[in-house]
């Protein structure tokens, strides 16, 4: 994280914990689009990570990663695992809520279009792009959307698609690449895009224009959301089953290790000796 969005953070009293090691900012909505709002005003580069639980498990055993999410400006709870994570270590963060990455993402593209920002978009399928720009077209009239490039195309073409994406200098970028391959896009390609918000959309692009369905509002009120998708897309079962159930083992242990050293650290005869000596 660079030292402007630190002391934005800082200075808006935003904390900054970690899960596994990685950092997870708690940050409401409202917080996120200030900050981005402060980067565009400040015409200075932003990586935004939305972390979900399978991510954080790849970054353990993907160190270039990891690497990009300590680097990122800012890193949102998108998933429930990690919010349960955070919410396991006590009172101090059982008040905090999902930012799923789609709905920042969204309202991310509503501010750019009431400010009349210019937008470009980068992954999904040639169709699920096709049918993109005429949503965003329709549904946000106030952005200018400088290029729209689906995320098919080859390693030797990647120089001539940062061209197009680039060449006038968006406000605001999304990728929709899949992860770790957007944050690998976006982290690679930051010199090139010097004004930019660039942040890591995964699936968002199907969902706006229909290809997917997200999970009913039921479920996401239960943290379930994990769950719908399974039962819709059951090909995602061996993976899920090789990330959730050690990301909770793991996440569980480091809460209970952090209570643990915190307990040690709050002495009650240390902290009497020393409320003593104040008096």
């Amino acid at each position: 994280m660079n030292n402007l969005s630190a002391q934005n953070l800082q200075n808006r009293g935003i904390a900054r914990a970690y899960v596994l090691g990685y950092p997870v900012d708690i940050v409401s909505m409202v917080d996120a689009l200030n900050l981005i709002g402060e980067f565009w005003q400040n015409h200075k580069p932003m990586h935004v990570v939305t972390l979900n639980a399978e991510m954080t498990m790849q970054s353990l055993s993907n160190n270039e990663l990891g690497q990009i999410i300590e680097k990122a400006d800012l890193v949102v709870p998108d998933g429930a695992g990690v919010i349960l994570a955070l919410r396991a270590r006590g009172a101090e963060f059982e008040k905090v809520s999902r930012l799923p990455g789609i709905e920042l993402a969204a309202n991310t593209l509503e501010t750019a279009n009431r400010l009349g920002k210019k937008v470009a978009l980068l992954g999904g399928k040639p169709e699920v792009m096709e049918n993109l720009i005429k949503v965003v077209k329709e549904k946000y009239p106030g952005i200018k959307l400088t290029a729209a490039i689906n995320g098919y195309f080859k390693e030797e073409e990647e120089a001539k698609v940062v061209e197009e994406l680039a060449a006038e200098s968006p406000d605001l970028l999304l990728v929709a690449l899949g992860v770790p391959r957007q944050e690998y896009f976006i982290h690679k390609h930051r010199p090139k895009f010097p004004n930019t918000v660039m942040i890591g959309v995964g699936g968002s692009f199907d969902v706006w224009t229909g290809y997917v369905q997200r999970a009913p509002e039921t479920y996401q009120k239960l943290h379930l959301e994990w769950l719908y998708r399974l039962i819709k897309e059951p090909w995602r079962f061996k993976r899920m089953a090789g990330t959730l159930p050690k990301f909770a083992v793991s996440s569980l242990l480091e809460s209970l290790s952090g209570k643990m050293k915190a307990t040690i650290a709050r002495n009650p005869l240390q902290e009497a000796m020393e409320a003593e000596a104040r008096k």
